[in-house]
């Protein structure tokens, strides 16, 4: 089974690589987005609302529980989040392994980054929140880009593809 980690900025164009992949999606955004097509609001208003009253926390749940589901099924599945830290990124490999040791799966980790010019980030973004009334602030754009590490093998990747 094959699962592929994405790693990079908001923008940078991990979720549209993503559809392109042919696997099953395993992210946090999926259910802010349910939500906000529930509540009829927009995807900013519906994250909102999911952390001031402690939601993204049963979206995370989720998550995880989708991941065990295709690791379960033997389906293969991209994990579409930021990714951005070395340490974040060793702990979820390790999850990951000792999931399909569960299930007495054998699961290939490949990693894609994605090292997208600055510029082009702040272009997207402001595409998709005029397009998707999905923005980021910019000062949690500049975190990530000050957190962001890139991936190395030593983390526990079978492969890495740069994008």
């Amino acid at each position: 089974m094959l699962t592929t980690i994405l790693v990079g900025l908001s923008g940078s164009g991990k979720s549209t690589h993503a559809k392109t992949l042919g696997q099953v999606i395993c992210s946090t955004d999926k259910y802010v987005e349910e939500q906000a097509r529930i509540l009829g609001v927009s995807y900013d208003n519906a994250f909102q609302m999911s952390q001031s009253i402690h939601l993204f926390k049963k979206f995370t749940k989720y998550f995880y529980e989708d991941i065990e589901y295709c690791i379960k099924n033997n389906k293969n599945f991209v994990i579409d989040r930021t990714n951005l830290g070395s340490e974040m990124r060793c702990s979820l490999i390790s999850k990951l392994r000792e999931m399909a040791r569960k299930y007495g799966k054998k699961i290939i980790i490949k990693g894609v980054y994605f090292v997208t010019p600055e510029n082009v980030i702040w272009q997207r973004l402001e595409h998709r929140k005029v397009i998707q009334s999905k923005s980021i602030p910019a000062m949690l754009v500049e975190e990530q880009i000050e957190k962001y590490e890139l991936p190395t093998i030593e983390e526990g990747f079978d492969y890495l593809i740069k994008k």
